[in-house]
């Protein structure tokens, strides 16, 4: 990674607006640490994996995005089966729970609307 460091000695800051400055700084440290803000990421991702795997299963949903699906299961590896379990079964009854306070049409409709690249009929 000695490169994006020589990137960033040649760019002349001062030439650059501060909005601009802060957004290379940030690039910067995301490409320096990218495991940090996946490790955070995670435990999301296999929430909302039980959340919408729930919702494929209750709603009449004909296609559910694999992608989603393959990112909870690199998750999984990386939190362990035992962690892995626990997030997804959270994900499946936070479904539980909206559906009782909301009804499930509205919740699958809502599901529709907030991730049409995700869920589909």
């Amino acid at each position: 990674m000695p490169y994006i460091f020589d990137f960033l000695k040649t760019m002349s800051l001062s030439a650059i607006t501060p909005r601009l400055q802060f957004s290379a700084f940030a690039l910067a440290i995301a490409l320096l640490t990218p495991g940090l803000a996946v490790a955070d990421e995670c435990e999301e991702v296999i929430k909302m994996d039980g959340l919408l795997t729930k919702a494929k299963q209750a709603c009449p949903f004909g296609y559910y995005a694999f992608r989603f699906q393959q990112q909870s299961q690199v998750c999984g590896e990386k939190k362990g089966q035992p962690k892995w379990k626990e997030l997804f079964g959270k994900g499946a009854s936070t479904f539980d729970g909206l559906s009782s306070k909301m009804g499930k049409d509205a919740l699958c409709n809502k599901l529709l609307a907030d991730f049409p690249m995700t869920v589909k009929r």
